[in-house]
């Protein structure tokens, strides 16, 4: 009875055994494929921190280059305003200069051909004398007037009295300014 014992105490340890290495065998499996399911999940929110992270970078560079843009146009603005505000200052000088007779000579002979002909000049009151010897240096014999509101030219007015036409040294500058804006920038760099 006691071979029985052992033989059948024997089987049972083996059986056991066979049970123990199998529980083992699936619990191995089941916490490598618990691993495996947590490298997958620890791997996706990875790659999904890093590509926020990339998207962030991105945006922010856009910011950093769009605000970077706005003061740079900002500043060329500011200095394309302060050009054209010194080019200004130059015309108002330059009606102060024996060379602006001549020009306004010119621009009284345009306004003339513009309008067919004029009954009479009005120029800002610091040009009176020049704008008479301008409009009679031009062939015109033609009442010229006071009009402060002109500055840097002349307000022709036609045959008719009913048309007019302005000319002057700042209406050409602000005429020009859209165009000139980008060769000014350039220029300012």
């Amino acid at each position: 009875m006691a071979d029985l014992a052992k033989l059948l105490e024997s089987e049972a340890s083996a059986e056991i055994e066979t049970i123990l290495a199998e529980a083992r065998s699936r619990a191995d499996g089941i916490v490598k494929a618990a691993e495996e399911q947590a490298k997958s999940i620890l791997e996706g929110k990875r790659r999904a921190l890093e590509n926020e992270l990339s998207a962030a970078r991105v945006r922010a560079k856009s910011a950093s280059d769009l605000e970077g843009s706005a003061l740079k146009l900002g500043a060329s603005h500011g200095a394309s305003q302060q050009a054209f505000n010194h080019a200004e200052s130059e015309l108002r000088n330059f009606t102060k200069t024996a060379e602006y007779g001549n020009v306004l000579e010119k621009l009284i002979r345009e306004a003339a051909t513009a309008l067919g002909g004029l009954s009479k000049l009005e120029v800002h009151s610091s040009d009176l004398e020049t704008a008479k010897k301008a409009a009679a240096a031009a062939g015109l014999n033609i009442e010229v007037v006071a009009n402060n509101a002109i500055e840097t030219g002349i307000r022709g007015v036609g045959m008719s009295g009913t048309s007019s036409v302005t000319n002057t040294l700042l209406g050409r500058l602000a005429r020009a300014k859209d165009g000139l804006l980008s060769d000014v920038a350039k220029v300012l760099g």
